[in-house]
This record gives C-alpha cells, structure tokens and sequence, in this order.
C-alpha cells in the first residue's frame, strides 16, 4: 500500500466506490478517473544520435524527419501515448510538430506526428532506458529552466483534485483546462450492451496475453557474474564494503554481516521492469551458522512501501537457496531479511545471489494485443472494436491501480473475523489484475497461520475395509459409522487424538496426520493422508454417476440426475435435509485447510455453491442454472406464455409446491399443494419457486462457510474468487498429458525415450479424464493437477504381460513393468488405477 497523505488515501478510496458502482450499474466512469492529459512535456534522454518522426505509430511508416538526441531538448506530446508491439509511442503536440519539422512538411501532415519514445526490444530497453523523459514539476540541476506548471498532469493528480475535500478559498487546477475531452470521452464511454461479465471477460483476457508473453521469453537464463545491467544498486545492513562480493560471480568471496541476530538483510534496487522468476542465493556448506536458514522476502517500488510476498526455509544446508520465484510483477526494489542461521547462528554468509531469466516488463498495456480478429476463448468480446476494448481495458487497470492503494485501508490487516469490501463485490472478477492482491493474501496468511508445532500430528486409527463395505451398501447402515468421514470426524475430535486443531497449518505443513490403516501393512509418511483426502472427496461427491451416495452431506444436482445438456453435469449440492451442521463446519474448515496448503479435497459444487462460499453474488437467471437448467427454462417459458397454452400444458396439475434439489417437496403458500396455480398467478408462483430455490441449502452453505472463515481470514475470501477458490481447494480439474510430462521425473536410468515411458503416455493420452484422475490417485494419492510423479523400473520379477505397476503414493512414485505393447499396458495400468486401492505395504499388516 502508498504511503500518500491520508487525504490522498481518501481521495482514492472515494474514487474507488463510484467507479465501482458506475462498473455495477454500466453507467460512464468518474471524469478524474478517465484524465488524459491535453499536453505532457519531455526532454530527449540523449542516449541515441537521433529519434525517428513517423506519420503513424509504427516504425514501418513514412518517415518524416528526426529529432536529434545528443543533448536534451524540450518536445511535448498529447497524452494519448500507448504501447504496442514495437514499444512506447508519443504524439507530438502541434507546437512541438511545427517546431521540428519543415512548415512544408508540418502543413502535409493531417493526423499527427509520432515518436518511439522507448523499444519493447528486452536488450535495447535495459541498455537505453527511454527516449523520452517526462518533466518533472520543479527545476532540476542540469536541465533546462522551465515555467512552475500548475496543470494537472496525470489522472491519479485529478483524482487526487476531484474527490479530496478542501478548505478554504485556495484555486485549484482544473480538470477541465487540463485535459484532453476527446480523449476522455473514449475512456469514459461504455460499449454497447457491455455488462460486468464483459469486464470480466476482458480482464481474463489481458491477464492471458500478459502470461503468454511472460512464458515466451525464451530458455530459462541464469544472470550471474557481472548483473550491473539488472541491478543498479545493492546494499547490506552492515559491512558494506563485502556487499559487492554477491554480485562478482565468484564463490570464494562472501559478504558476511556485523550484527543482532535476525537483524540481518540485503536490499537490490533493480532497473525498471525486472520481472524475476528465480532469485537464488548462493551458499557454502562448510559455513556452518553461517548459512540462512529462515529468509524473509519483501518487494516494493520505494523503500517506503515494502510488502512481505515470500517466506522461505531450507530444512537442511543446500549450496543454493531459492528465497523467490514466479514472479508476475515487476518490483524495483527487493529486500532479503535473514530471519535465523542454521544452529542458531548470530551473523551469515552469503557467496552470490543469481537471477534466473528475468525479462522486461511492459510499463504500459500493449494495444497490439486487440487487434485480434477473433477471440475463440471469449466470445464476449467477439466483434467489439479494438479500441474499445482497449479503451475500457485501460481503465479497468486503473481501477485496480486504486485498489492497489487502498487495499489495507478497507481490509485492515489486523482484523481476521471481517472486513469491509461488501461494497467492492463488482469488481471481485478483476482483482486478479491486482499486482498486491496475492501479496496481501499471502499475509493475511502466514500471519493467521497455527503456532503449535507442527511434527507433532494426531495418529489416526482407520478401517477403510469397514468404509468400503458401507460404500457398497449405504442401506445397512443409516448412521453413517463405518465411512471414512465418519471415522476421521470422531478420530480428529480433541477427545479423539488429544489435541485441539484449529487446521490453520503452516503452507509447507505437509501431512495433517498420521494414518493407521487396520489390517494393511503400511508406515504412513504422506501417501496414506493424502488417501483420506481423496477417500472423503469421493465420499461426499462421488465422481462415477452410478455409485450411490454414502454419506448424507451433498446430493447429486438435478442437472446430474434429468439434463442432459447442461455443462454442470457433474456436479453436488448440499442437502436441505441434512441437519448435521458440526460436520459441515468442519467439511469447511477442511476446504480453508487445503486452500493454506498444496492438497486438495475435491468436491464437484456448482458455481451457484462456490459464490456463497465467497460471498458473491448469485443470479436465478446465470448461477441457478448451473444447478437446476430445467427449472429455469421452465419458469422462464411461464412467464412469455399465452393462456392457451398454460391451459393445455398445467391446468389442474401445476400446485404451489416446489421439488427442492434433495426431493423434497415443500409449499409454497399455505396449504400449497393443494392450491393449483392459474394463469392469473402464475408470476406470483414463479418468484416463490425461485425464493424456495435459491435459498433452499442457506444453512448448510452458511455452516459450509462458517468453518471456512475459521481457517482462512474472511479478507482472503473476500480478494478470491470463486473459481479460485474452487481451484484452490480442489486442484485443477483438467489433467492434460503434456503437463503430466513436463512434471516427470525418471529414476532407474529411466528417461522419456524408453519404450515403456513412451507406452506410459500413449496408455494416458487414450484415457479419458475420469481414468487419467484414478491413474493420478493410484499414483499420488491426489486426483489433481499440480502431481508430479516420479518413474521407476517395474519391482516384479517377471516383468511381463502379467505384471501389474506399483505405485508408492508416499513418495509419488510409479513402478512400471515393460509391456509388449501399448493395449497391454493399458490394460494393466487402467486396472490398477481402479482396483489396486491398498496403499504399498511398508510393515506385515500383523505386526
């Protein structure tokens, strides 16, 4: 967050709440918020012989003259600049254009002059800088003296001017004699029929063309030796005549500290636009308590506004230390703050400090990228012109620059059980533009986490052969004893395992508990929990259509059971009739558990469950849908009906009676089901079908919620959206063949050419998504992406046609036999994946 003066802070935050409402309402944006500068001054940066002037704004166009750079000249361009694949343009103003070009040539040219103030070219933009430099307001040494400006200059200057409160008589700046109205206009204007999932679409899709051209860069490059051209500056908490002995690219020299303990850090100031994937220290082994254990990574663009965004613990000496990776964003200063040393040591060492392929960051948003000609994967945005979408793109980025600001302000840190952004609710789907979200999220987090130790984990006492004969026959046993969910429920109760979980482990808190399978021989080091995970997954919401549903929590959508059209097909939702709410609290404090961690436990819920659980909104027309398709078509004709019609279809067989998603049948009106609806009410008893139905599960999702929020900080709910909540509880429900590739790893002297490896993914590539999630399971335990597994020689002697494959799930391991050919191989592998469900045997099941 900004360290602006608290009436900026208000101003931003007021600005905030009106562009919200008028993105709720579709109405044109705040004034302030749309600024566009009518004129903005530079002076060249003197780094090139000349820049060229072109007719329009790409280098492929007429050239016109050339604006020479060996020393810094004034130049003023409108503030309509924008970026695109060949870097940063500028218009020139009309004096500026008559200034530097022949009256001949100035006269001939109708639609302005443009510049290239900065290349999008990675070497040229480290090695340059831009072209152009912007003014600054006051006179500085060495530059040109210029006339106090007065003007508004940027947009968050205007709405620092338009929605700050000002006492007194003092004049202001005017927006109006500031900016550009035309220019204004555009960003202001809301396309025709645009609605907040157009905005929503549009984000998606700026979001995608940003990781695209991050993930294209290239091969991953280690920048080590001399990173002058990345880093301007390093400096150390003490002894700083060493700190350079990071950046020499020599591992026999060191910086070593002078200090308190866990007093110690290390700050690089980085040129503008480094987006780091992999920032790695570079450590001795033979330092002893010399060497970091615990670094704390903190990011920001000035020293002032320093956020935590990484946490890293290395849990034996390593000679490299990833302490950041995967950034998305770029940070002008990191700060590493050496939290403790290995064997409680006072001071460290540190031999070098790499990045690894890092990349220039466009500062602006690239309008190249809506000159597509279709948009295949958001079909919202099909046949919208380009500039307005990227009109309106520009100022969704503003909004959540705003966001940025304000984050803290209205969810304040320090407060766990609530938080005020009900108010913000529309713009939830854009927040994943955020550039501090994920930052402010990660410290909700670790702050919230547990404190207890986390070696010392419950041992739970399981009879999965119990739990699978319930499963078979639900029917013997209303009660629901013998099923896993049963079970762990009571196991994990204080009286149970003798602790008190509040399940807000730590993220790197691999193992919740410890599993004793009755009569399976097996030393539960992860495998055997991660099991329980999926066992209680499958439980709840069964991933097969034919298998019956053995605990009473969630029944099968009506979507599953009658449409046979409708996307959510697969889908659960929680049980009117099931009143045991405990068990629902803790099924959400399960969810908020995974969601801290990188397990998943997976259960098929609509969109219209996962919104509630975020709190969002929920529509009849859009998210029932996702559970009931037939009900609302069915309503929806009711309504354009003509009386005829209903007569011939409902008379006397429609009541006031709804059918809820569980069967049950409840009135609607007293009496109801045996009150027929007639023509004349039929409105009347399609708003009381929709009120029965939507709120039909609100206990159940409430108490659902409830042990959400006593696991996960209600801000983090609120910043989330519900398809990452889903994502984040359940795992990525696609699975595809490249990623299980890319992910592999071979033992054995194993490697991707082997035949039987080829066979492997040729077995995958023919399955369908149900088998490569059992195969997944068989493997690792987990029935979701992100599962990397690890490949290894089949362990049976014969190893042919009739050996099956092993797996270790503690270890994520398969053990794969060499067949003859592939239709072997998936015989073998499909029949292992769904009947060998014992997990390896590591202990005689009778000891």
């Amino acid at each position: 967050m900004s360290h602006d003066p608290a009436r900026v802070r208000l101003s931003k935050i007021r600005c905030l709440r009106e562009a919200v409402k008028c993105v709720e309402q579709g109405k044109p944006l705040p004034e302030a918020l749309c600024f566009v500068p009518k004129r903005v001054d530079y002076l060249t940066s003197g780094k090139r012989n000349a820049l060229g002037l072109f007719e329009a704004p790409t280098a492929e166009s007429k050239r016109l003259g050339e604006i020479k750079n060996d020393t810094a000249i004034k130049v003023s361009g409108r503030g309509n600049d924008f970026w695109n694949n060949q870097g940063h343009w500028i218009q020139l103003t009309e004096e500026s254009k008559a200034r530097l070009l022949s009256e001949e040539k100035s006269a001939s040219v109708k639609n302005g002059v443009w510049v290239l103030s900065q290349s999008s070219k990675v070497s040229v933009a480290i090695e340059q800088g831009p072209n152009l430099i912007p003014l600054p307001r006051r006179n500085l040494p060495g530059l040109p003296s210029l006339p106090t400006d007065t003007a508004i200059r940027n947009w968050e200057e205007a709405v620092e001017q338009k929605f700050s409160l000002h006492i007194g008589t003092k004049s202001s700046p005017s927006i109006a004699d500031s900016c550009d109205p035309e220019a204004v206009a555009r960003l202001r204007s809301v396309p025709s029929q645009w609605s907040v999932e157009h905005d929503e679409e549009l984000a998606r899709y700026v979001m995608s063309k940003q990781n695209a051209d991050q993930l294209s860069d290239g091969p991953l490059e280690s920048i080590s030796g001399d990173m002058s051209k990345y880093i301007l500056s390093i400096k150390v908490s003490s002894e700083e005549d060493e700190a350079d002995c990071m950046l020499d690219g020599m591992s026999d020299t060191f910086w070593e500290s002078d200090g308190g303990c866990g007093k110690h850090w290390v700050r690089l100031h980085l040129r503008p636009g480094i987006v780091i994937r992999r920032l790695v220290l570079i450590l001795d082994e033979d330092d002893g308590n010399f060497m970091p254990q615990t670094v704390e990574v903190a990011a920001g663009n000035s020293v002032g506004d320093l956020q935590v965004v990484a946490k890293e613990d290395l849990s034996v000496p390593e000679s490299e230390f990833c302490v950041l990776q995967n950034q998305r964003t770029a940070f002008r200063y990191i700060e590493l703050r050496i939290k403790r040393c290995f064997d409680d040591g006072v001071d460290t060492r540190i031999h070098g400090i790499n990045l690894v392929s890092s990349k220039v960051q466009v500062a602006g948003l690239n309008k190249s990228i809506f000159e597509s000609k279709k948009f295949s994967s958001f079909p919202r945005l099909d046949g919208v012109a380009a500039d307005h979408l990227y009109n309106r793109a520009i100022v969704l980025k503003r909004i959540i620059t705003l966001f940025d600001a304000v984050v803290l302000l209205i969810m304040p840190r320090w407060q766990y059980s609530s938080s005020s952004f009900g108010n913000m609710a529309a713009i939830r789907q854009l927040l994943f533009l955020s550039e501090t979200r994920s930052v402010v999220m990660s410290t909700f987090l670790r702050e919230s986490e547990t404190k207890a130790s986390i070696h010392d984990i419950p041992r739970l006492y399981l009879n999965r052969r119990l739990a699978i004969e319930h499963r078979n026959d639900p029917s013997q046993d209303p009660t629901c004893k013998n099923s896993m969910l049963n079970q762990m429920y009571e196991a994990l109760k204080p009286e149970g395992c003798g602790m008190n979980l509040d399940y807000r482990w730590p993220a790197k808190h691999e193992q919740w508990w410890e599993c004793v399978f009755s009569n399976e021989g097996m030393i539960d080091q992860g495998g055997g929990f991660r099991e329980t995970l999926g066992e209680l997954g499958e439980e709840m919401c069964p991933s097969s259509s034919d298998s019956q549903i053995p605990v009473p929590f969630f029944v099968r959508s009506p979507n599953q059971l009658h449409d046979g059209s409708n996307v959510y097909r697969d889908t659960y939702v929680p049980s009117s009739s099931c009143d045991q709410f405990a068990k629902y609290v803790w099924i959400g404090q399960l969810m908020g558990a995974t969601l801290r961690s990188r397990e998943h436990l997976i259960l098929a819920l609509p969109p219209f469950v996962w919104k509630q659980l975020v709190n969002d909104r929920v529509t009849w027309e859009s998210d029932f849908a996702t559970v009931d398709a037939a009900q609302v078509r069915m309503l929806d004709s009711l309504a354009t009906m003509d009386e005829e019609q209903f007569n011939l279809q409902f008379d006397g067989l429609l009541m006031f009676t709804a059918t809820l998603s569980d069967s049950t049948v409840v009135d609607l009106i007293p009496d109801g089901a045996n009150q027929p609806v007639t023509y004349d009410r039929r409105a009347e008893y399609a708003k009381l079908v929709k009120a029965a139905r939507m709120n039909e599960s609100n206990k159940q999702m409430e108490a659902i919620r409830r042990g959400l929020l006593k696991v996960v900080p209600s801000a983090v709910l609120d910043l989330l959206t519900w398809k990452e909540l889903e994502q984040q509880v359940c795992g990525d429900s696609d699975i595809p063949v490249e990623t299980l590739k890319r992910t592999a790893h071979y033992e054995d002297g194993l490697s991707e050419s082997d035949q039987s490896v080829k066979q492997l993914f040729a077995v995958l590539e023919g399955f369908t998504h149900e088998e490569r999630s059992r195969f997944l399971r068989f493997v690792t335990g987990r029935r979701r992406l992100p599962a990397p597994i690890w490949i290894c020689l089949g362990r049976s002697e014969d190893g042919g046609s009739d050996a099956l494959p092993e797996s270790a799930t503690c270890s994520s391991t398969l053990f794969l036999p060499n067949y003859p050919s592939v239709k072997v191989a998936a015989e073998k592998i499909r029949y292992a994946a769904y009947h060998c469900v014992s997990i390896d045997t590591d202990t005689s099941p009778y000891d």
